[in-house]
This record gives structure tokens, sequence and C-alpha cells, in this order.
């Protein structure tokens, strides 16, 4: 549910509107199993479009802020600590691969593939689909198809470092048809398993570029 942007502070709730600190109608517990972010208009508006109008210049030097807040599906120390950390930032550094495109209008008119690498099925499903919608966003075409690879390019190129597999994937993506010329592959991937960070690249026409 969204509240209006008439005060300094609007809250993005899911669940309800208003203040998401411990009050009367609700509990310190209940309080803890949201996971909020404060934005300002203008990225609360990117991430949400149609829940979130940004605010128009105004006189009046408030600066204001929206705070969006989900209620966790799973209880905290369920999941992997590496999980939830990358869960509780998957929508922030989703819009951030998604703008990352944007300087390249020589990709405006194809059509995008999102593949996540991540030691999780579960988590990978999710990073995917944050970054499909992140893409959507910013208005791109988005497929739910799934490039593939031969099981013998599979077997050399598992056996590679991140830094060298990755580009050899896309190359042999292009090579084998599963990408062509109007397709492009947003890859977010997981380059270290002690790093609770993402990373994305592209790949076009078996070029492979690092995107952060």
């Amino acid at each position: 549910m969204v509240s209006m942007l008439m005060v300094p502070f609007a809250f993005v709730l899911p669940i309800f509107s208003g203040d998401p600190a411990p009050s009367l109608l609700r509990s310190k517990a209940y309080s803890r199993t949201l996971d909020c972010e404060r934005l300002s208009p203008q990225e609360g508006a990117e991430r949400r479009p149609g829940q979130i109008i940004a605010a128009k210049p105004r006189g009046d030097f408030v600066e204001r802020s929206v705070v969006v807040c989900a209620e966790r599906l799973v209880r905290p120390g369920v999941r992997p600590p590496r999980d939830e950390a990358i869960l509780a930032e998957l929508d922030a550094r989703s819009a951030e691969f998604a703008a990352a495109t944007s300087g390249r209008p020589d990709l405006e008119d194809h059509t995008w593939l999102v593949e996540a690498y991540y030691p999780s099925a579960q988590v990978s499903a999710k990073i995917s689909f944050a970054a499909k919608n992140a893409l959507m966003g910013q208005g791109r075409s988005v497929s739910d198809r799934t490039p593939i690879l031969a099981a013998d390019d599979i077997l050399v190129i598992t056996r590679m470092a991140p830094k060298d597999a990755y580009p050899a994937a896309c190359q042999r993506y292009f090579a084998n048809g599963s990408l062509g010329d109007n397709d492009a592959l947003l890859a977010v991937v997981s380059r270290d398993p002690q790093e609770t960070m993402l990373h994305a690249g592209l790949c076009t026409s078996g070029v492979w570029t690092w995107l952060k």
C-alpha cells in the first residue's frame, strides 16, 4: 500500500501504510520481521513504478524520503547468513545492474535474457526474478528463455577460474546460437564464495563485459 507523499516521510508497505516502528498497534516482534530501506522519492519511483510517485520540486526546503518495507517470508536465522545478506540487498543491486545497461543505446531494441550464477538454486531463482523486473522497469523487452551449453562445454568451463569462465560461456552461447545478434544477456553472478556481493556482466554477440 502506498501513502501519498504529503509529509516529509512517507512509507510504502505491502501490508500497511504508516510508520513501521513499534506502537500500541504494532509489537516489537512484528516490527523486527520487516526489512526496511530509506530511499529518495526518485529512487522509490524507479524501484516501484506505479506505486511511488516522485515528488515534484517544492519550495519549502524539506528533504523528503520514502521508506520501503517488506515482510520477511522466512524468519531470521533460517537461511545461511550469506544468503540473507545477498537477499537483503537484492532489489537495490538489481536496480543498479539494470541502470548500468541504460548507457547502451545500441541495445535498446534487443531482447534481454537473464541468468543467475549462485550456489543456492532457490536464491538464484530470486536473483533472476529481481533482475528481470528491474530490466522491465527500464523499459527493456525481457524473455524467460535461457541460453544453453553442450555437455562438453560445461565440463570445460566449470574447470575455469570465474574471470575466464564467464567470457568463455558468453562466446559459446553465441557460437551455438543460444544468443542471437538481437539478444543481450544480463548475467548476475557470485564471483567469490566468501563475498556477500553480487556482480553483473553483459554478453552480446559473444563479447563479455563486466558491468559491476
